[in-house]
């Protein structure tokens, strides 16, 4: 995967599309339908369902072309939630030409932006939100682990 476009930086919508199809065609070599949805659907990346229509998920996709270890989000209040919402963060890994992917509930997202946000207003910085992949490589690992296994929650 080639990543540079001619010396120029990629505008972020371009980054998030690519990340967005990345997550689809893995998901649709898992044997799911994943679809992409159109730019006004509040929230919601990607629709996943079974064939058979019996596990359906919601996804948001938050992309980066290098190796962070954090992805700003919206406010908590706007982040998905609910048993079938999800967040894949993707990172490009250079040397390796791939991206790496991570998946967490929308919950815990929204616990953890809500946690971060609040830190800093106590700590009087300026609001900014965002989640980080947890300091123990173990706990990075299995979050790693969830997106490569990861099914839509069954109806």
């Amino acid at each position: 995967m080639n990543v540079e476009n001619s010396g120029k930086k990629l505008p972020n919508d371009l980054i998030g599309v690519a990340g967005v199809h990345f997550v689809v065609s893995e998901l649709a070599l898992r044997g799911l339908i994943a679809l992409p949805t159109i730019r006004n659907t509040a929230g919601i990346d990607i629709l996943v369902s079974e064939p058979d229509g019996s596990g359906q998920a919601s996804l948001q996709v938050k992309t980066s072309l290098s190796k962070v270890k954090f992805w700003p989000t919206s406010r908590p209040e706007k982040c998905l939630k609910g048993s079938r919402s999800f967040y894949v963060f993707l990172r490009y890994l250079a040397e390796e030409k791939k991206f790496e992917a991570f998946l967490e509930t929308g919950d815990e997202v929204a616990k953890q932006v809500l946690k971060n946000l609040e830190d800093y207003k106590a700590r009087g910085k300026s609001e900014f939100t965002y989640w980080a992949l947890p300091s123990n490589d173990r706990e990075v690992q299995k979050l790693r682990e969830k997106w490569e296994t990861w099914q839509p929650p069954t109806v």
